[in-house]
């Protein structure tokens, strides 16, 4: 029989594991804090369990492990980026930023992904597979190891992959991040990014977690966002705001309306308007960011015109603020995370 992965099991799973083991229930929250508090790579370093009991965890489960391929530290805001390669061979990218009230872990959920947006740096690659939520974890107990003087208080699913594509995994490793035994990280701290996946929205309203939702916007004109974003085709934007709606009026948390600045594409005064239209009445916050050069078909825009868009959001009542990219000069910052071809 294949050994299980242990870090692909929730609490109640390794529990129930246990007592078909003849171990008591307990032992879960034990092991849960080595796997996750302690970041141990073998059960033999599980020192306060038996010899005897280490040999049963052996026998039946497997520890997954990331091998850090490169590692690149921005020398402007102290970001650093990861480069994993996987069990099976497959890599993916990590961000860890470092600011002076928190520090964030910004995860891949996929390797590669299907959705091809425009301004994506994975979208040329494809689709590969999803994450297990092992390694989705192994990707903060990575992070958290190399990082142990800065304490981790943020996790944001905007790494390389779409998070709703691969709904149950994502979940099953937010509740793992979520957990006292686990990594302890708040709920509240927790942010799941979506291109606008309308399921998985419907689903997360109905999780009864505090997770922050973030969507993917990019443009209130139907037309300009199938070609930024072509999951719109699918589940264009009145669809997506009316489930949006509903996400707001079940869970009566805030939706964030997430939206990098195109020069010439999306950033004008008119496209402010449009954006404003949408969102009246709507409880939300738009974060912009300007695009960070990947394709040259793109351009970053001028301060001036940043400024014109967010001036014309403000003026009607539109709760915006503006993001400063990060980790751009080791291709780090948002829309920059690829597979590597190595």
């Amino acid at each position: 029989m294949d050994k299980v992965s242990i870090k692909n099991i929730s609490k109640k799973e390794l529990e129930e594991a246990l007592g078909r083991m003849g171990e008591a229930p307990y032992r879960a929250s034990q092991i849960f804090r080595w796997l996750y508090k302690a970041g141990v790579k073998s059960f033999d370093e599980m020192t306060d369990i038996s010899a005897d009991f280490r040999k049963k965890l052996q026998a039946q489960f497997h520890m997954t492990h990331l091998s850090v391929l490169d590692s690149k530290r921005s020398a402007l805001d102290g970001t650093t980026k990861y480069l994993f390669r996987l069990e099976d061979g497959s890599t993916i990218e990590t961000v860890f930023l470092p600011e002076k009230s928190r520090a964030t872990a910004c995860l891949s959920s996929q390797v590669g992904c299907k959705f091809g947006c425009s301004f994506c740096a994975s979208s040329p690659f494809g689709f590969v597979r999803n994450l297990e939520p092992s390694e989705i974890l192994d990707e903060v107990i990575f992070v958290k190891s190399k990082n142990a003087g800065i304490p981790l208080t943020n996790i944001v699913f905007m790494g390389i992959g779409e998070p709703f594509d691969n709904y149950d995994n994502v979940m099953k490793a937010v509740r793992m991040l979520n957990d006292k035994d686990a990594f302890n990280i708040g709920a509240r701290r927790i942010t799941i990014s979506t291109c606008g996946v309308i399921p998985g929205i419907k689903k997360l309203e109905k999780e009864g977690l505090q997770v922050e939702l973030s969507v993917s916007l990019h443009s209130a004109n139907d037309s300009v966002r199938s070609k930024l974003v072509p999951v719109n085709k699918k589940y264009p934007i009145k669809n997506l705001m009316e489930a949006c709606r509903e996400y707001i009026k079940t869970t009566n948390r805030v939706i964030t309306f997430e939206y990098i600045l195109i020069k010439g594409i999306n950033c004008s005064a008119r496209d402010a308007a449009e954006l404003a239209s949408l969102l009246k009445n709507i409880k939300c916050k738009v974060n912009t960011i300007a695009y960070n050069r990947i394709t040259k078909d793109y351009a970053k825009p001028s301060e001036k015109e940043v400024k014109v868009f967010l001036d014309a959001l403000k003026s009607k009542n539109i709760n915006v603020t503006h993001r400063r990219s990060k980790g751009e000069d080791i291709d780090a910052a948002c829309g920059q995370l690829r597979i590597s071809r190595l």
